[in-house]
């Protein structure tokens, strides 16, 4: 796994290790294009975070998120593409094409694929970046079992906060599911598992307002009604927030500006209005969220660059 020379010039550039990227990548060298993906030291991005990915096509059951992650990466070194392990700070123009520069080293590029994922969004209340793997996680599979048989809450209105409080009921002896809305946004699979658990209870309209600590750990909650707006406290150990994500877009802050946040705003086949950028997964804007939809973005953006590589 090479990496390109300074003063060369890839074909395609791949910005980020996730699934997106590493599905842009094989289809990229596989096209026969000069492929270059530039991630961090860890492949992987948010699937690392999951124990188990469910309904992707070709693979029974489910598999766990680093596994499928590692089968993509051997199929797109097979298919010829380079790996460069760098923390990429900034794309910009570079000569006709783009210069996509790290903190270490950097490619020249003719073309780009975004696929930098994102972060957990954070609850913004006082004191959360201070308690931080001190009773807060954003990840239930990493950190679920530092709770075993303890009360914790899981924060979050969709389906994978639902399956995060899944995971995590298999160590705490409680979990409080907790969102800010009327009602949960669950897949039936999802419902019917949480309907089914004994440890696992739903708290609806509750916003969480506060954090106390003690000992420098998180002790508890205050919890609004946003209904009447009557204030509760919730003791737990631990609280897992899955409030939703923030594409990790800065990087085209030279080339986009402003319209990077919440996502590249890109058309049905992942191009950007900057010709020859693309963007794909969670670094696009309206990105669904599952698996084998990123893994679709980077097919799709890769045979976009083919396309604005070699027209006809």
């Amino acid at each position: 796994m090479s990496a390109a020379a300074a003063d060369d010039v890839v074909e395609v550039a791949v910005v980020g290790g996730g699934i997106a990227a590493l599905s842009a990548g094989l289809f990229a060298a596989g096209f026969g294009l000069r492929t270059t993906v530039l991630t961090e030291i860890v492949m992987g991005g948010e699937l690392l975070n999951l124990e188990e990915v469910d309904r992707y096509p070709g693979i029974p059951g489910a598999v766990s998120g680093s596994e499928l992650a590692g089968r993509v990466e051997a199929q797109a070194v097979e298919a010829g593409a380079d790996f460069v392990y760098d923390d990429v700070t900034r794309v910009s123009r570079d000569s006709g094409g783009f210069l996509v520069a790290g903190l270490s080293a950097g490619v020249r590029a003719s073309s780009v694929v975004i696929a930098t994922g994102a972060r957990r969004r954070t609850l913004g209340v006082p004191g959360e970046s201070a308690l931080e793997g001190k009773g807060i996680s954003y990840c239930g599979t990493c950190d679920g079992p530092l709770f075993k048989d303890r009360a914790v809450a899981v924060v979050g209105d969709h389906d994978f906060a639902g399956r995060e409080a899944l995971v995590v009921a298999r160590y705490a002896a409680e979990v409080t599911l907790m969102t800010s809305r009327p009602a949960l946004e669950l897949a039936p699979a999802t419902r019917a598992a949480l309907e089914a658990s004994d440890r696992i209870n739903v708290l609806l309209n509750a916003e969480v307002t506060g954090l106390d600590e003690s000992g420098g750990r998180l002790a508890g909650v205050r919890i609004r009604d946003v209904r009447s707006s009557a204030e509760t406290e919730l003791r737990l150990a631990g609280l897992f927030v899955n409030s939703g994500m923030v594409p990790n877009t800065a990087l085209l802050e030279a080339l986009l500006g402003e319209d990077a946040e919440g996502g590249v705003a890109v058309d049905g086949a992942m191009r950007a209005a900057v010709p020859g950028l693309f963007a794909a997964g969670w670094a696009r804007r309206g990105f669904g969220g599952y698996a084998v939809m990123a893994a679709a973005d980077g097919a799709v953006a890769a045979t976009s660059a083919r396309d604005f590589l070699r027209p006809g």
